[in-house]
């Protein structure tokens, strides 16, 4: 079985492999980015640096959109897993809390909080947007429309804060 940093390197090498081709390497990333708020519990900042030669706003354009429908996405499946999501607070001290504050954060913050945890680097997109879905059972706390439009400007901001970091630091790899 493969590991997340086995995994994580696998992808920064098979991106490193299409650099010269930055239509090809923008199509991976993108599916990278949706897997990662589906189903893969990874960061994907690693795939802003590894291609300089494409500007870092429509890495970010592509970072922000792969987000945006990964959380269309999810949007849906959380709605069909809410059930399961009941059993495990039911069986999970921890669990339950987590799903209590989390709640809590949601109707007070609404998307102002989704933006903030969704635009925070390194942070893995999974958990959190399945919490939010399952949170917004019948779309009372938030709408579709507005689920994946925060998320697509989390992305972006993320992607910005990424640079930023760098630049700050020096490191001049976009």
């Amino acid at each position: 079985m493969t590991t997340i940093p086995e995994m994580f390197n696998e992808l920064t090498e098979y991106l490193s492999t299409h650099e010269a081709d930055p239509a090809t390497y923008l199509l991976i990333f993108f599916i990278f980015c949706v897997a990662a708020a589906v189903i893969l519990p990874i960061p994907v900042e690693i795939a802003l640096v590894v291609n300089p030669s494409i500007h870092i706003a429509l890495k970010a354009a592509v970072m922000g959109l792969g987000k945006g429908t990964g959380a269309l996405a999810v949007f849906f499946i959380g709605r069909k897993i809410d059930e399961t999501v009941g059993q495990y607070a039911k069986k999970w001290r921890w669990y339950n809390w987590l799903l209590v504050r989390s709640e809590k954060l949601v109707r007070k913050y609404g998307y102002v909080a989704m933006y903030a945890i969704m635009s925070v680097p390194g942070m893995v997109d999974t958990i959190p947007l399945y919490i939010f879905s399952i949170l917004n059972q019948e779309g009372q706390l938030m709408t579709l429309r507005y689920f994946v439009l925060v998320n697509i400007l989390a992305g972006v901001t993320r992607a910005f804060l990424i640079y930023a970091l760098f630049t700050a630091f020096g490191w001049e790899w976009f």
